[in-house]
């Protein structure tokens, strides 16, 4: 097992003229040398077997990472590709780097060999493809879950204008494009991306220059750091933002590290929002940690290194020794030899909880477990050497630390973890202060992904800050895109016609569902519901009122010709012609009934088939009463031949004949295709026409022109019969009354077909109604004169007057 590092500080001896050991960083080592020697005395895992270790520095170079793998590879000896001088020991895996650049090299080189590799600080994308790099796996969650986590936040408070500042490294860059991605997707614009050196002094005037010129020119108040951010260029944005520069910075985790050391250049990023990855007490490590001096580890010449630095001690290499005191102006004295790196202090040498620290220890655990089950387990189903073993049970490991923290990758390589939002705040006696203000975990599903608490948070300016490119649309307009910006830039509109938007920032207008309507611009009410309702219609009781009183007129006048069905004028009218004819007028207003109210199924298919049928009795009765009139005429001469067809057979053959074929319309019709309901919401805006759809128009054109056939026929005869002798002749009356209905029923067409809604329906009531009232009006208003007013006229000797 081996692990690589990325301090500040070459183990081999490098010059301090270059390098600052930093003690925070000799904590990862001690922390990975801790874990062996844990696991070593635990029976529980790999019994019998003791893990051994070597430990190289990649000092943040690509070179050095790749050249310490191939030593590693190849033994103590020279180096040798593809050649190892290793005789008894065996290379487990790789622990390491913290950087990506340098994990991304060293897992190229690993995967030729097929070793497995956990990387402890790596958040690149670009490794989370299983494809590419099945080996590698890494206990930090990758770029794009902080990018996601980023953008969330961003989305929570509405800020979908925002600025980048990138460290112009390979971290930077790799963060800044997964940002990129991320706020495409989730409709946030970034107004500038600024690249700044990660760590050169030398061009921090340039930098000063070009952050000046785009900070002051930026509208975004929102600002993310990316990568690696330097002290110079905190320092550098410290000046930027003198004169009340209302920004509010969002710090990535890889960031955070460096404000803690600038107390006194931060002032600009109070109120800033920080991400951090939360920090673990290990057991019995902090003790471990506090002990660590020159009595335990006597050789160990980087703590020597590090005591001198910080504490002026004298070490055992001479030459070391003058290089402190020429690079840093040290003077160096002897110090106890119980002195312990503990001494520092807990600024630099932090031993209460662990970040960094714990996930090198957390990828100790992680081998370890693997190699155990590697080991112990040896699945018959899989084929291969250690190193394929190993890959298998990394993918599916999952135990519990030390710590009693769930360990396991998911599928992408990564340990599942959570970011800290932590509130940025300095106090007046420049004190600083992170309060945990929210929480972003990845594995939770979506909605609760990222928690909030803004009763906690402190802002710079007492309020939460505005960051968009244009102001929110207020309700009843629309965005459309500024021509040339970018797509969070836009102008307001109103609405078209019939569309609204109901929010402020609405995208675009939209119209309301089929069963509302705009009753302005930001409001969708129900559409009222528009029928002959009983309930809220004056015009349906009218009509109910005035068909009721005709229904009992037409039943007044049927009685009275049953009273009267001896007297002359009845008979001479045929009396169960008139029965019939008089029947359905009665059943015509009560149709009428069927075309009140809610339309449902039932009244639908009997509207117009129950009209066209009555209507085809009774004109059917009107054109046998006229053919009657006209035989009964011509058989009073001598010896004519018209005496064999006068009879109640002849009569019932034509209603029944003439009614028919109006009962087979109506058949084939409701068996093809019968009328239903239906709600029409395109005629009006604001309501919905509760209506029956004919279902074929073809069937209903039949219907009606049946009817109006016979209408026209009956109208011929009896206009042929007028000259005929008045005591005997019906067909003036006859005429006159199919005259109406011709004309009504005429009328009726253009007017059914101009008009719309409850409107078509009252045009027909009006033609059944006006048709109906025509017939009994014409013909049975004149007989029921005689029979009431002047009964004298009642007598057979009057009819058989000649004029």
């Amino acid at each position: 097992m081996t692990s690589g590092r990325d301090l500040d500080t070459d183990t081999k001896g490098a010059s301090p003229e270059t390098v600052v050991p930093l003690p925070s960083f000799y904590r990862h080592i001690l922390a990975f040398i801790f874990a062996i020697d844990e696991i070593n005395r635990n029976p529980n895992i790999l019994p019998n077997v003791t893990l051994g270790y070597h430990v190289t520095d990649s000092c943040n170079s690509i070179n050095l990472a790749i050249e310490n793998v191939l030593q590693i590879l190849s033994g103590p000896q020279d180096i040798v590709p593809n050649y190892s001088c290793l005789n008894k020991d065996k290379l487990v895996g790789v622990i390491g780097d913290q950087s990506s650049k340098t994990s991304l090299h060293i897992i190229e080189m690993l995967n030729v060999y097929g070793y497995s590799q956990i990387s402890y600080g790596a958040t690149d994308s670009i490794l989370t493809n299983k494809n590419k790099y099945p080996s590698f796996f890494q206990t930090l969650p990758s770029d794009h879950t902080q990018s996601l986590a980023i953008v969330k936040l961003l989305r929570y408070f509405g800020w979908t204008w925002i600025g980048v500042v990138a460290s112009d490294d390979d971290g930077g860059h790799a963060q800044s494009e997964e940002l990129k991605k991320q706020t495409k997707v989730h409709d946030i614009c970034i107004e500038f991306i600024l690249k700044v050196a990660a760590d050169d002094a030398e061009h921090e005037d340039i930098t000063l220059y070009k952050s000046r010129e785009i900070f002051n020119k930026a509208t975004s108040k929102i600002i993310v750091l990316c990568g690696t951010i330097s002290l110079m260029t905190i320092k550098s944005i410290e000046r930027v933002c003198t004169g009340g520069l209302e920004k509010l910075f969002i710090v990535s985790a890889g960031s955070v590290g460096q404000l803690l050391s600038l107390i006194k250049y931060i002032t600009s990023f109070q109120g800033s929002l920080l991400f951090s990855l939360p920090t673990k007490k290990i057991p019995y490590l902090k003790k471990f940690l506090d002990e660590i001096g020159l009595v335990n580890r006597p050789s160990d010449t980087l703590l020597q290194h590090i005591l001198a630095i910080y504490l002026k001690c004298l070490t055992s290499d001479i030459i070391l020794n003058i290089l402190v005191k020429e690079s840093y102006g040290i003077n160096l004295y002897n110090c106890s030899k119980n002195v312990k790196i503990s001494d520092i202090g807990s600024k630099r040498y932090y031993t209460n909880e662990f970040g960094t620290t714990y996930h090198v220890y957390k990828a100790v655990y992680a081998m370890a477990h693997a190699l155990h089950d590697a080991t112990i387990l040896r699945p018959g189903h899989l084929k291969g050497n250690q190193k394929q073993r190993m890959k298998y049970f990394l993918r599916r490991l999952h135990f519990q630390d030390p710590t009693g923290e769930d360990v396991h990758f998911n599928e992408k390589g990564e340990m599942t973890t959570y970011y800290h939002i932590n509130n940025f705040i300095i106090t007046n006696n420049t004190n600083n202060r992170f309060k945990e203000v929210g929480r972003f975990n990845k594995s939770l599903p979506e909605q609760y992904q990222l928690l909030i608490d803004t009763s906690k948070m402190f802002w710079k300016h007492g309020e939460i800050p505005l960051s968009k490119c244009s102001a929110d649309c207020r309700a009843g307009h629309q965005r459309i895109l500024a021509k040339g910006l970018h797509k969070c830039c836009f102008e307001c509109i109103p609405c078209s016609n019939g569309e609204i938007s109901n929010e402020s920032d609405q995208g675009s207008c939209f119209r309301c569902p089929e069963d509302q309507w705009p009753n302005g611009i930001n409001q969708c009410v129900p559409k009222t519901m528009e029928y002959l309702s009983y309930i809220d219609d004056p015009i349906t009781l009218t009509i109910s009122v005035f068909t009721l009183f005709l229904f009992l007129k037409t039943s007044i006048i049927l009685g009275i010709f049953i009273l009267f069905r001896d007297t002359p004028v009845v008979k001479a009218s045929n009396e169960n012609l008139s029965f019939i004819l008089l029947a359905s007028i009665i059943l015509s207003f009560i149709c009428v009934l069927l075309f009140l109210g809610r339309p449902i199924r039932v009244t639908c298919m009997l509207r117009q088939t129950s009209l066209g049928i009555i209507f085809s009795v009774a004109i059917s009765t009107v054109l046998a009463k006229t053919i009657i009139v006209y035989m009964a005429f011509k058989a009073t001469k001598p010896g004519s031949s018209w005496k064999k067809f006068l009879g109640v057979k002849i009569t019932n053959c034509l209603v029944f004949v003439g009614s028919f074929i109006q009962v087979v319309i109506s058949i084939v019709w409701l068996s093809i295709a019968p009328p239903f309901p239906e709600n029409n919401s395109n005629l009006y805006a604001d309501k919905i026409i509760l209506q029956c759809n004919e279902g074929s128009m073809l069937a209903f054109s039949i219907l009606l022109g049946y009817m109006g056939l016979l209408a026209a026929v009956s109208f011929i005869v009896a206009f042929l019969a007028r000259n005929l002798p008045d005591s005997f002749n019906e067909a003036k009356n006859i005429t006159f009354s199919m005259l109406v209905v011709c004309s009504v029923w005429v009328a009726f067409i253009p007017a059914y077909m101009s008009v719309t809604g409850k409107n078509t329906v009252l045009v027909e009531i009006f033609a059944i109604i006006s048709s109906s009232v025509g017939i009994l009006a014409c013909i049975f208003y004149p007989k029921c004169y005689i029979i009431i007013m002047r009964p004298n006229l009642n007598s057979k000797c009057n009819l058989l007057k000649r004029i």
